[in-house]
């Protein structure tokens, strides 16, 4: 069993964070008209010796979307288009969101971005990025001076 100590800034952090994205992604047409700002929701957990993102990226199409390293720095970008159809029907209500996004990341020092993976199923895409073993802890044998 595990011991987490209660740590009450993570909460305010948390919830700052996600007042301050909600606030940011509301924008405003011409019109205005409120809109939303795509920006996809991500996961990052570690996993043993790799870490893996998740990003939940539903209508983006494979192709459009890019994951490069530079400089330490993973970024996730990519568009979701919207579906223009003119059938005679109108609208009543429209909450899909479209739009470009990008999302960076710095890495630590430890992830081996040569061998960063990628998967796409079912909307998710999947980031594996393993950590170097030469970053694994080296036990040091501790001799005695002989006088």
């Amino acid at each position: 069993m595990d011991i987490i100590q209660y740590d009450p800034s993570r909460f305010f952090a948390k919830t700052f964070d996600r007042l301050t994205d909600e606030l940011l992604n509301q924008t405003e047409d011409s019109l205005g008209r409120g809109m939303r700002v795509f920006t996809p929701r991500v996961d990052i957990r570690e996993e043993g010796n790799q870490l893996k993102v998740t990003a939940e990226v539903p209508g983006v199409d494979k192709d459009h979307l890019i994951v490069e390293v530079h400089n330490g720095v993973l970024s996730i970008s990519g568009e979701k288009k919207e579906e223009h159809t003119e059938k005679g029907k109108g609208m009543y209500r429209s909450e899909r969101v479209y739009g470009s996004f990008k999302r960076a990341f710095t890495l630590p020092e430890d992830v081996d971005s040569e061998q960063i993976s990628a998967d796409f199923t079912n909307g998710v895409l999947t980031l594996v990025l393993p950590k170097r073993p030469e970053v694994a802890p080296k036990k040091v044998e501790i001799k005695s001076a002989k006088n």
